[in-house]
């Protein structure tokens, strides 16, 4: 039985440009950071046969994301705005993107004036993971939020996709098995490179802490971000966790492998389902207390 893989690459965007009259999903890339995700690429190369990227809506993550896959094919260059190194990598295509925008990998803390208040100014501050992780879903619930991306509505986010992409390892183990010969050269591999912001693969990961070794794991891990100063921020450029897939003779393993030289982590299938329910269980909290107002 063939061994296949699913490498799933969830990396916080480069650094983008300080634009102040533009909406923020459409800031671009600065020079610099264009070229560092065109370098990274080129040290890192995909093959663009049996590689996808995506992003939140927001230029500087997708376009991240396209470089680091599309760096050592040729088809892109760090000169390139987003909107030139897409249509170049798709323009031999017959059908479908290459890169696409994916609203499990944003951040939105708009979906009320005072949580959007308190985030920004926690980030700001240097305080957002704390906020997140200590405070953000009790206030989703205390001020009937039900659209801010709080620290369980951000792993739930992660939780789904990634199980969309087990999915995705079983059905490319069955294409393998009958093409071999097919994806042999490419290492029985297929590569997602998923562009995101700082706090929002953080989440997801002290989520994941926090079901297997309780909240001070979660702590812990914030203390391994935090800066000379004491401030945690998050990942830096191009840092965040990469997630393998895994599917041989044993079945299926998902494994979180991390930038940081922390150990992996070994995901289930009813991991992800239990995080998923957590934003769920905020959801229907939110509604009960509305219901108990309103009766």
């Amino acid at each position: 039985m063939p061994e296949t893989r699913v490498i799933l690459h969830f990396l916080r965007h480069e650094d983008k440009e300080t634009v102040v009259e533009k909406p923020d999903t459409d800031i671009e890339l600065k020079e610099s950071g264009r070229v560092a995700a065109f370098e990274r690429g080129l040290k890192e190369p995909a093959h663009l046969e049996v590689s996808w990227a995506a992003g939140s809506n927001r230029i500087r993550a997708l376009h991240t994301a396209l470089l680091r896959m599309a760096a050592g094919t040729g088809s892109v260059t760090a000169e390139m705005s987003y909107a030139e190194a897409k249509a170049s990598v798709e323009a031999e295509m017959k059908y479908g993107e290459k890169v696409v925008s994916m609203p499990e990998l944003n951040f939105n803390f708009s979906g009320s004036k005072a949580f959007e208040a308190e985030a920004m100014g926690s980030y700001k501050a240097g305080r957002g993971l704390e906020y997140l992780l200590r405070d953000s879903d009790r206030r989703v619930v205390e001020l009937g939020d039900k659209d801010s991306f709080s620290y369980s509505r951000v792993a739930a986010n992660y939780a789904s996709l990634i199980s969309r992409e087990m999915q995705v390892g079983n059905n490319f183990n069955k294409l393998v098995k009958q093409k071999p010969d097919k994806y042999a050269e490419f290492d029985n591999k297929l590569e997602r490179y998923f562009g995101t912001h700082q706090t929002v693969p953080e989440c997801f990961y002290m989520k994941v802490l926090e079901k297997f070794q309780g909240r001070a794991a979660a702590e812990k891990f914030i203390d391994k971000l935090r800066d000379k100063d004491g401030k945690v921020f998050g990942f830096d450029f191009q840092e965040g966790i990469d997630i393998i897939v895994t599917n041989g003779a044993n079945g299926q393993s998902i494994v979180i492998k991390n930038m940081r030289g922390l150990p992996d982590v070994a995901l289930t299938p009813e991991l992800l389902a239990d995080i998923i329910r957590d934003a769920e269980r905020l959801d229907k909290t939110i509604d009960k207390d509305s219901k108990a107002i309103n009766d």
